[in-house]
């Protein structure tokens, strides 16, 4: 018991003091900037601002329209062939009992409001 008692007192005075800092730098004068400083921050943030238009501007023009040209190109090939596929291997509708069972009629016809003959069964000729 004693010696934890005379450790604790030795930790405790060894140790370093706790302090908190919220701030490590310090505070900028308050105030704005006036005269001959504004206009000059302000001339730099217009020269900033011209040079990072240019850059944006030439990489939007010579990088981004080649890559979405090329995209567009590449998107147009695919479906052609995904076209050719599908007009070779025709969609077989299979009737399930489960498949489009209408208790009530719709107001606008047997078949679904946004009906198309190309996926979708016709309901008009089925039985």
């Amino acid at each position: 018991m004693q010696r934890s008692v005379q450790l604790a007192r030795t930790l405790r005075a060894t140790s370093l003091p706790v302090s908190r800092r919220f701030i490590s730098v310090p505070a900028p004068e308050p105030g704005f900037p006036t005269g001959e400083e504004f206009l000059a921050r302000k001339e730099a943030v217009k020269h900033h601002a011209a040079g990072t238009t240019s850059l944006w501007k030439n990489i939007s023009i010579l990088v981004c329209l080649p890559v979405i040209a090329g995209g567009t190109y590449w998107v147009i090939e695919t479906e052609k062939k995904h076209a050719a596929h599908k007009a070779e291997h025709p969609h077989e509708y299979i009737d399930y009992p489960y498949l489009n069972r209408r208790p009530r009629q719709f107001p606008w016809g047997p078949n679904s409001l946004f009906f198309n003959p190309h996926v979708q069964k016709d309901m008009s000729q089925s039985s």
